[in-house]
């Protein structure tokens, strides 16, 4: 563990936000990034480099059930194999613990290069054109490209798990807290926050691919353009009604192909739905006597969204697929889309007691 090293012997100790941390005195001055349920992130300045970075605590990470143990495991594990230069990929620096012996062990914090804004603060203060939304999802399909290469699937995608300076537009896909390696097993049944949520997750539980996180890419896309959620459910039933309301009810083929017998007869009971139209919700919008659109995208983008939001996942591109379509002529260069070596990992789908997790971690 990092707190071995005989160079870290000098510790702070500071309560921010209600959270207590104690890191190495090299970094100074925090400021808040943002806290959730399993973890909560500061900026600071690293003064030995000069450099600004984040700083992530993971909270309680050995509480109770093993699978909090698991969830910090596995983002420890992503982050370590996702170590890219310009990948769009959160940058872990460093990792370090507080703690002197393994039953100490309680805690262990992230550091990583700072990402800037999130992409939901950017959004809230900035109309964006189609140029600044075309290279903000081409960055985030690039990133996703390389994760699923790896076989890692984010399952959080939303715009407070993205990262944007606003100088640059430069986009780095942050929190892999919830992300883990592609299986043939049964998946972990709770993924992503819901106005992101793929249809999937409830049309067959506990049953899904990398695809998930294209549906999350095409909800970005889509408020991006309006500045808004765009499948804001209030519960699941609810987010599952908007989401047939906006892209239309499909087939009952399809819906006995790709969806449990209870879901299927649960969507056929439901008034069929046409689905609206892409191009007056998300194409081009003129002001009077106005030949520039003022917002909205080209047919390319309204077609790149629909084909981002189709319920049937085997219908959907990749996040690779993606990246070819026309939307992003002059963007997309395969050769420097980089990808990464399969990860296999033998504790994913583990089921150690948290003292075992401690040690692995």
């Amino acid at each position: 563990m990092a707190a071995v090293n005989p160079v870290q012997t000098q510790w702070h100790t500071f309560q921010y936000d209600h959270q207590e941390f104690k890191i190495p005195v090299r970094y100074q001055n925090p400021t808040k990034i943002g806290q959730g349920a399993f973890g909560a992130v500061i900026r600071l300045t690293d003064t030995t480099t000069g450099r600004t970075v984040a700083i992530k605590k993971l909270i309680k990470p050995f509480r109770g059930e093993p699978v909090y143990a698991l969830r910090a495991y596995r983002e420890l594990i992503v982050l370590l194999q996702l170590k890219y230069p310009n990948a769009h990929i959160a940058q872990l620096l460093d990792v370090f613990t507080p703690d002197q012996s393994l039953q100490e062990f309680q805690t262990f914090y992230l550091v990583m290069k700072d990402a800037g804004l999130s992409l939901s603060d950017y959004i809230k203060t900035h109309q964006l054109t189609e140029a600044e939304i075309k290279k903000i999802i081409y960055s985030i399909l690039r990133g996703l490209k390389l994760a699923h290469s790896a076989h890692i699937i984010h399952r959080d995608l939303k715009p407070s798990n993205i990262g944007i300076d606003p100088e640059t537009l430069y986009i780095t896909i942050l929190d892999f807290g919830l992300a883990r390696v592609a299986s043939s097993e049964i998946q972990t049944g709770y993924v992503q926050t819901r106005w992101w949520r793929a249809p999937e997750v409830y049309a067959n539980w506990e049953r899904y691919d990398d695809k998930l996180d294209t549906w999350s890419i095409g909800c970005i896309l889509g408020e991006l353009i309006v500045r808004e959620p765009i499948v804001p459910g209030k519960d699941y039933v609810d987010h599952l009604k908007k989401i047939l309301k906006l892209i239309g009810t499909p087939d009952e083929t399809t819906l006995r192909e790709i969806c449990t017998p209870e879901v299927a007869a649960f969507i056929l009971s439901l008034t069929s739905e046409p689905g609206k139209d892409f191009n007056t919700l998300y194409g081009y919008k003129y002001a009077e006597g106005n030949l520039q659109p003022v917002s909205g995208v080209s047919p390319h983008g309204v077609d790149l969204l629909h084909k981002l939001l189709s319920f049937d996942h085997r219908q959907r591109p990749t996040a690779a697929e993606a990246l070819a379509h026309p939307f992003f002529d002059g963007y997309h260069l395969p050769t420097g889309e980089p990808t990464a070596n399969t990860i296999v990992d033998q504790h994913q789908d583990a089921t150690y007691p948290v003292d075992t997790w401690k040690k692995i971690i």
